[in-house]
C-alpha cells in the first residue's frame, strides 16, 4: 500500500450559496422604458421593414427557381441589451429562436411566426401590460441587408475574407452548422403524484422534438441537394446539427445570406499528426512483461499501431483494434519514418523511454488501437465530430482516449468547433476523458518567423501560433511541450531552455480566455544553426526516445521527433495511472489531480504572470505529486454532483503544533477544481456555452470555519443565515495568483472562465488558520432545468524549504483513517 495516499475528505455542509454584485441597469434600457411610445414605434417599423424584405426576397427566388424557404420564418439581427443576456435570457416567448449569440449583445436569430409574437409584445409594452418590459432590451432591429451583415458573422474569418472572390460555378467543401434551439426538458419523477401523467407528457414532447429535428435536417438536405450534396453524417449537439458538404458557389451565397437556421459555414480544416524524422538509435533490451489482468484499456485515436512490436505487442488486444478509414480495413501504422500512432503508444507505456529500465518492465495499462489517420499521417474524407462520436459508441468501454491529432491551423475563436464540442458532449455524458495535443508548428514556419524578425518565444503570441483545433475543447485535458534540455555544439543551438515552451508548441489561451493548454509536458525541442541563416530542426539530442515502427527499417526505438504529438501520452499516462487508483472515481476528479500535481518551471511558479500561463498552462505535472505525497506534503479529495444555486462547503482543519506563533515555515496552498456540464455549440463565452458552471471560495486568514458557512450559505435547510459584513473586513484575504474576480496577481486572465481551475498560495505557518473552509459553487448557465453536474475537488499542503513531518500530523487532525 502506497504510504502516503491522497485522502478523501468530507462535505460538511450543503445549502444556497450567498452570490454577490449585481449591477445598475444600463442606461439605453431605462430610456427605453421612459419612451416606452417612440421604442415601440421604432421597433415596430423595423419588423415590417424585414418583412417586406422578407417577401420581396422570396419573389425573386421563387421567380428564379431556386429552393423553398418557409416565408413564415424571417432571418433577424438584433442587438439586446449584453447585461441581460444572462441564465434567464430566451426569445421564445417573443416567438424568435436564438440562432447565434455573438458578441457585445448581437444575436442572430428566426421570427418563426412572421413577427406575430413580438409584435403583440410590443404593442403591450406600450400599454405597460405585465411582462412586456423586455421589450426595452431590444434596443435594436436591422433592417434587411442579409447580404450584409450575415456573411460577416456566419463565416469563418478565412471564408469571409474569400467572400468577394466566390464563383457561382466553382465547387467548395465545407462544413456547415445549424441551429436547433429546442433544448430538453429534466424527465419527471414518475413515483411522484400524477407522475406517470407528466412522464408520458414528456415522452409525447421529446417525440415531438424529435420530429422537428427531422424535419429541419430533412428540408436542410433538401437544400443542399439543389446545389451540390452532403458528403458527411450528421452530428448532434443538441442545440445544433452539423455535417460537411460539398456546394457551388452560387449555393454557398444562398445558404449564408438566406438560409434561416445556418449559424457557421467555415472550409473543411486539414488535420494530420507529425512527420517522422531521422534520428539516433537506441539499443535496449529488457524483458517485457503483459499489463495485470484488470489494468485499463487506453485508446488511441491516431494512425495505426504497428501491433506485432515487440516493446507493445503484450498491450494490445488485437480484436478490439478497428480502422476507421473506409478504404484501409488494415490497422498497421504505415506513416513514413517509423510511425506515428506506434510512437504515441509507446509513450502512453514508456514516458521516459526504454533506456534505462530494469528488467523486468510490466506495461502499465492495455492499449485500444483505433486507426483514423493514412500513410500520410492525414485524415481525408471523414467529418472528425462525427467519427469521434462513432468512436466513443464503439467503444463504450473505453474511458480514456489519446487525441495526438489535430488541424494544421489555430482553432477558431468565436464559437466552439464542432469537433471540439463534441469532445465536450461525450465527455460529460459518458464520463471520458480525452488527453489531447496542442498543435505545433512547422520548424520552417519556425524559421520562416525567425527570419522575418520575429523572436523567440515572441512569435508564439502570432495569431497562426494559437493552439489547434480541437484543444480547445472545455473538458479535455490540452498538453502543450517544452524543453527537457538544452544542447550546443559549432553547428546547433537549442531555440529555448530547459523547462521553456518548446520552440514549435501551440500557446494559448484558450477560447473565450480560457487557461489552455491544461498542462505541458516533456515533447522535445528544436535548434537553430550557428550560422546567422536561421535553419530550424529537430535533433536527436534534444528528442525523447520514442517506440518506432520497424516497417521501413527504422530501429524499434530511437530519437528525432518532437512534438505535442509525443508530450500528450506522457499525460495520458498519468492520467490512466490515476484511473486504475479511483476507478470509481468521475473524470473531473482525473483533471483536477493532474492540475494539482502540476507546477510551472523556474521563476513562473512563484511570480506567475499571463505568459506563463499562455506557455504553460498550470505547469509540467509529475507523476509523483499527481499519484501520492510525501512526509512534507499532503493532498485531499472528493467528487460530488451540484446544481446551480447550490452549495457544497469543505474545511481543512490545521494542527496545533504548525500554527505555533515562534514557527516561521512557508506553506503552499493548492487547490483544483474540475468540472463538466452539458453545452450550448450555438453560444459564446464560457459561462453561456455551459448549461451550469462552478467556482470555488476559501474563508478568510483568521475567518473561522462557523463565520465562512455564514457567509458562503445564504440558505441552509431552508433556514436563511446572516453574516457580519464589518466583522469580515477584518480578516485578509489569501494572496491567490491567479485572477478570480478582481483578485489576483496574474492579469487578464481570470480562472473562472475555465471548467478546470486551479490556484495556489504561499503563507506563513503562523498565519494559518484553524481551519480552512472551502466552498464549490454551482452558478446558472442555460440549464433551467438545474440538472446536477459532476466535479472533483482536491486541496494540498506542502512545507517549503524545511524537512519537517506534517502529513502524518494533519490526517490525524482531521481524523481520516488510510483504507487498507
Amino acid at each position: 500500500m502506497e504510504q502516503f495516499p491522497h485522502l478523501k475528505f468530507v462535505q460538511k455542509v450543503e445549502g444556497k450559496p450567498r452570490f454577490h454584485g449585481g449591477g445598475t441597469p444600463n442606461q439605453i434600457t431605462i430610456e427605453n422604458k421612459k419612451n416606452r411610445q417612440k421604442h415601440s414605434q421604432k421597433l415596430k417599423k423595423l419588423t415590417t421593414s424585414n418583412k417586406k424584405s422578407w417577401v420581396k426576397a422570396n419573389a425573386i427566388r421563387e421567380e428564379a427557381n431556386l429552393p423553398e424557404l418557409n416565408l413564415e420564418i424571417i432571418p433577424i439581427f438584433i442587438k439586446f441589451d449584453p447585461d441581460k443576456i444572462n441564465a434567464e435570457f430566451d426569445l421564445e416567448s417573443f416567438g424568435i429562436e436564438v440562432i447565434s449569440e455573438e458578441e457585445d449583445g448581437y444575436i442572430i436569430g428566426a421570427s418563426l411566426d412572421n413577427f406575430r409574437s413580438l409584435e403583440e409584445k410590443i404593442d403591450s409594452f406600450i400599454e405597460k401590460k405585465h411582462g412586456s418590459g423586455q421589450i426595452a432590451n431590444f434596443w435594436e432591429i436591422f433592417e434587411g441587408n442579409r447580404d450584409e451583415w450575415r456573411p460577416k458573422h456566419i463565416l469563418s474569418e478565412e471564408l469571409f475574407k474569400k467572400w468577394n472572390d466566390i464563383k457561382d460555378d466553382a465547387t467548395y467543401k465545407l462544413e456547415v452548422s445549424i441551429a436547433f434551439a429546442k433544448p430538453i426538458e429534466k424527465a419527471p419523477d414518475r413515483s411522484t403524484k400524477q407522475g406517470e401523467t407528466r412522464f408520458k407528457k414528456y415522452q409525447d414532447k421529446l417525440i415531438e422534438r424529435d420530429n422537428i429535428l427531422i424535419e429541419r435536417e430533412n428540408h436542410f438536405e433538401k437544400f443542399i441537394r439543389f446545389y451540390g450534396e452532403k458528403t458527411s453524417e450528421y452530428v448532434d449537439l443538441g442545440d445544433s446539427f452539423g455535417c460537411e458538404v460539398s456546394i457551388t458557389g452560387k449555393g454557398l451565397k444562398d445558404l449564408v445570406v438566406n438560409y434561416q437556421f445556418v449559424f457557421e459555414v467555415s472550409e473543411i480544416e486539414e488535420v494530420s499528426g507529425i512527420e517522422g524524422s531521422e534520428g539516433e538509435i537506441s539499443k535496449s533490451e529488457i524483458e517485457i512483461l503483459p499489463p495485470h489482468d484488470d489494468s485499463i484499456e487506453v485508446g488511441v485515436i491516431d494512425s495505426g499501431i504497428m501491433e506485432s512490436h515487440r516493446y507493445l505487442s503484450p498491450a494490445i488486444r488485437s480484436h478490439l483494434s478497428k480502422s476507421y478509414i473506409e478504404s484501409d480495413d488494415s490497422t498497421m501504422d504505415y506513416v513514413k519514418g517509423g510511425g506515428h500512432g506506434t510512437k504515441v503508444a509507446g509513450a502512453i507505456l514508456y514516458p521516459s523511454g526504454i533506456s534505462g529500465l530494469e528488467s523486468p518492465y510490466r506495461l502499465p495499462f492495455f492499449i485500444r488501437n483505433l486507426k483514423i489517420l493514412d500513410r500520410n499521417n492525414s485524415l481525408i474524407d471523414r467529418y472528425p465530430a462525427a467519427l469521434i462520436q462513432k468512436i466513443a459508441n464503439d467503444n463504450p468501454d473505453c474511458k480514456l482516449f489519446n487525441l495526438s491529432v489535430s488541424s494544421k491551423t489555430p482553432f477558431r475563436t468565436k464559437h466552439m468547433s464542432s469537433w471540439a464540442a463534441i469532445i465536450d458532449k461525450i465527455s460529460n455524458e459518458s464520463d471520458v476523458l480525452f488527453i489531447t495535443s496542442a498543435g505545433n508548428i512547422t520548424a520552417q514556419e519556425v524559421s520562416y518567423f525567425l527570419k522575418n524578425g520575429k523572436s523567440y518565444p515572441s512569435y508564439l503570441e502570432e495569431k497562426f501560433s494559437r493552439l489547434a483545433n480541437p484543444s480547445q475543447s472545455s473538458f479535455c485535458i490540452s498538453v502543450g511541450s517544452v524543453n527537457h534540455v538544452f544542447f550546443e555544439d559549432d553547428n546547433w543551438e537549442s531555440i529555448g531552455d530547459l523547462n521553456e515552451v518548446s520552440a514549435f508548441s501551440r500557446i494559448g489561451n484558450g477560447i473565450w480566455d480560457t487557461i489552455k493548454p491544461d498542462v505541458v509536458e516533456y515533447g522535445g525541442g528544436l535548434v537553430i544553426s550557428q550560422n546567422g541563416q536561421n535553419h530550424v530542426k529537430s535533433h536527436s539530442s534534444t528528442s525523447p526516445e520514442l517506440v518506432n515502427s520497424t516497417l521501413d527499417g527504422s530501429s524499434a526505438v530511437r530519437t528525432g521527433n518532437v512534438g505535442t504529438s509525443f508530450s500528450t501520452p506522457k499525460v495520458t499516462h498519468i492520467a490512466a495511472t490515476l484511473k486504475q487508483l479511483y476507478p470509481e472515481e468521475n473524470s473531473c476528479l482525473i483533471r483536477s489531480l493532474i492540475a494539482q500535481g502540476a507546477r510551472l518551471p523556474n521563476s513562473h511558479f512563484l511570480e506567475p504572470n499571463e505568459l506563463s500561463l499562455k506557455h504553460f498552462g498550470y505547469g509540467i505535472p509529475s507523476l509523483e505529486r499527481v499519484t501520492k505525497n510525501t512526509d512534507y506534503r499532503i493532498t485531499f479529495y472528493n467528487t460530488g454532483e451540484i446544481s446551480a444555486e447550490q452549495g457544497h462547503l469543505y474545511s481543512l482543519k490545521i494542527p496545533e503544533a504548525m500554527r505555533a506563533p515562534g514557527e516561521d515555515y512557508d506553506i503552499l496552498i493548492e487547490i483544483s477544481l474540475a468540472f463538466s456540464a452539458k453545452v450550448r455549440r450555438t453560444r459564446q463565452r464560457t459561462k453561456s456555452y455551459l448549461s451550469t458552471w462552478l467556482d470555488w471560495s476559501t474563508s478568510k486568514i483568521g475567518e473561522s470555519f462557523e463565520e465562512f458557512k455564514d457567509y458562503a450559505l445564504l440558505e441552509i435547510d431552508e433556514e436563511k443565515t446572516e453574516y457580519d459584513k464589518e466583522n469580515r473586513k477584518q480578516f485578509r484575504n489569501y494572496n491567490w495568483k491567479i485572477k478570480s474576480d478582481k483578485r489576483g496577481s496574474v492579469d487578464g486572465i481570470n480562472r473562472t472562465n475555465s471548467s478546470l481551475q486551479k490556484d495556489w498560495t504561499i503563507v506563513k505557518s503562523y498565519e494559518l488558520p484553524e481551519e480552512i473552509g472551502l466552498s464549490v459553487r454551482g452558478h446558472k448557465g442555460w440549464d433551467k432545468n438545474k440538472s446536477k453536474i459532476p466535479y472533483g475537488l482536491s486541496i494540498s499542503i506542502e512545507i517549503l524549504g524545511a524537512n519537517i513531518p506534517i502529513y502524518e500530523v494533519i490526517r490525524a487532525e482531521n481524523e481520516i483513517e488510510i483504507e487498507v
